[in-house]
């Protein structure tokens, strides 16, 4: 899929510079070896580095959630990105997601013959209410995007994605991100 240009410009820099390079890559074939001496993770695997804060029981944020894993970011994009999950659970997925009603129920539509999508979320930093992970998406055809950094937010003691990461993953089934 190809990310449409007017969508760019309403992604964070960070974001939109690493979605651009997942569309001219996306292409390619899942491989194993990154360069780095690593081994790359079984499409939907869950990995995780070091968060950026240790809450072993020490709890100074009162109602602060817990530092999400990757497994629950995980989660939140395989339920955005399932189209037998209503619109309705949707919205409540996402910081604001009554704000993106509308192009979450085109999603719906576009994935009623475009399934099988899967997400892995490493390398996640906490930052107060704001998670951070790379996240690689893998089509149910076999390409993954390069991992791009996606953004959660812990809204009410539940971490949600952020408008931005909704408007990354509306723009890879290109539909446009209107300013919420």
């Amino acid at each position: 899929m190809h990310l449409p240009a007017r969508t760019l410009r309403l992604v964070h820099v960070a974001v939109a510079t690493a979605a651009a390079g997942a569309l001219a890559l996306g292409s390619t074939a899942c491989g194993s070896d990154d360069g780095t001496g690593t081994t790359a993770p079984p499409s939907g695997a869950a990995t995780t580095s070091a968060s950026a804060h240790d809450d072993s029981g020490d709890h100074e944020h009162g109602d602060s959630a817990d530092a999400p894993t990757a497994q629950s970011l995980q989660s939140i994009l395989e339920q955005i990105t399932n189209p037998d999950v209503t619109v309705d659970e949707k919205v409540n997925l996402i910081v604001d997601g009554e704000n993106r009603r509308g192009q979450l129920e085109q999603l719906n539509a576009a994935l009623q013959t475009y399934r099988g999508l899967s997400y892995t979320v490493a390398d996640i930093t906490v930052d107060d209410d704001t998670a951070t992970g790379q996240t690689t998406i893998t089509s149910p055809r076999g390409g993954s995007a390069p991992p791009a950094p996606v953004t959660w937010e812990e809204e009410d003691g539940t971490w949600k994605l952020s408008d931005d990461g909704a408007c990354l993953l509306l723009g890879f089934a290109q539909i446009p991100c209107a300013p919420a």
